[in-house]
């Protein structure tokens, strides 16, 4: 009786294991290697890029924490693994972009709920980084969009025509002034993801960084698929093109 009741319990579920869905970038270096879990539970290499996000990776996180791991040194599987940084799950969703910023020590990582698949094609989500918030103007709206806050448009743009808009930030008078733009070929199957941040060293203007994605079917990878960057990453494929102003 006592073996049979330790046999359930090897094979018992973990309560606080979940499973996600994932499509990673570097932010701050233009490539990384990287080792997560897969949706076995087993350690896998993966490459990240800053210009584009991976294809979906199935994780299994453990007590509804991600965690991602520097890349091992050797290819025994008994290698101990060394945490580089990790962040608990959300408390709802099961799809999410996430984000490696900063080195050494200073790593973070951040998990945005992802809204991709066919409603996303054609699409802009901006990211306000900056300490203040950024007003918006773009053909067909006017917005204002908090500091830390994210906002996902479709512009009114014609496929395959160029669109332009404009960034202003607020100053001391509580007007509000130009602080960038950008530019940009409107592709109905691409999705672009940009972060509005200050400009090192430029008071008043915006840097934008960004990635963008092709949208096809929802496919997810096969098992053990390699990690390559997506399509959104090649500009021959991608075509948005998206240029920043200022």
């Amino acid at each position: 009786m006592l073996i049979h009741l330790l046999m359930l319990g090897a094979v018992a579920p973990d309560p606080g294991a979940a499973q996600v869905t994932l499509k990673l970038m570097s932010f701050d270096e233009p490539q990384m290697e990287v080792t997560m879990m897969n949706a076995e539970g087993r350690p896998a290499p993966v490459t990240l890029f800053s210009h584009a996000l991976t294809e979906p990776l199935d994780s299994r996180c453990h007590e509804r924490r991600l965690t991602v791991y520097q890349k091992a040194k050797t290819e025994d599987p008994k290698e101990p693994l060394v945490p580089l940084a990790s962040s608990p799950l959300p408390a709802s969703g099961a799809r999410f972009i996430a984000i490696i910023s900063g080195s050494g020590s200073s790593t973070r990582l951040n998990l945005i709920p992802d809204n991709g698949g066919a409603a996303a094609a054609g699409t802009i989500r901006f990211f306000n980084l900056c300490p203040k918030p950024v007003g918006l103007s773009m053909p067909g709206t006017r917005r204002v969009l908090p500091s830390g806050q994210e906002l996902t448009l479709h512009p009114e743009v014609k496929a395959e025509q160029y669109g332009q808009a404009q960034f202003f930030l607020p100053n001391e008078g509580g007007d509000w002034q130009v602080a960038g733009g950008l530019r940009w070929l409107q592709m109905e199957d691409i999705r672009s993801i940009l972060f509005l941040m200050p400009a090192p060293g430029e008071e008043g203007l915006i840097k934008v960084r960004g990635v963008e994605e092709r949208i096809t079917a929802d496919l997810k990878s096969p098992p053990n698929a390699p990690t390559n960057p997506s399509h959104g990453g090649d500009k021959k494929s991608a075509g948005r093109k998206i240029i920043s102003l200022r």
